[in-house]
């Protein structure tokens, strides 16, 4: 097996990693692993070989579906953080003009 196909393994090995911190949570993991993830990739590119094409193209095919996992698990993941915030503005919002009124009546 050719040292760039071995790489591909190393980057999908990665992105299984990357999904499991992506589920539990780890986001600043996620993302160190994701970085890792595209220097191997890059470098497998570097190492690509002809006679090694059929094992890289299933591979690479591997990695794709694996990155559109990944990035459905972002997507929710970022959709969670933004209700998240939406909520606790207008929890701000509320509590602001609870203040107000109080404020009012003891005048």
């Amino acid at each position: 097996m050719s040292r760039g196909v071995r790489l591909l393994d190393k980057a999908v090995e990665i992105a299984h990693r990357e999904m499991a911190a992506l589920e539990m949570g780890n986001y600043d993991e996620a993302v160190k692993l994701a970085d890792r993830r595209g220097e191997i990739i890059s470098q497998a590119w570097s190492e690509l070989e002809t006679d090694a094409t059929d094992q890289y193209r299933r591979r690479l095919v591997d990695l794709t579906r694996l990155q559109e996992h990944l990035t459905a698990l972002a997507s929710a993941a970022r959709d969670v953080a933004r209700e998240g915030l939406q909520r606790s503005r207008r929890e701000k919002q509320r509590m602001r003009g609870y203040h107000q009124s109080i404020g009012q009546a003891l005048q």
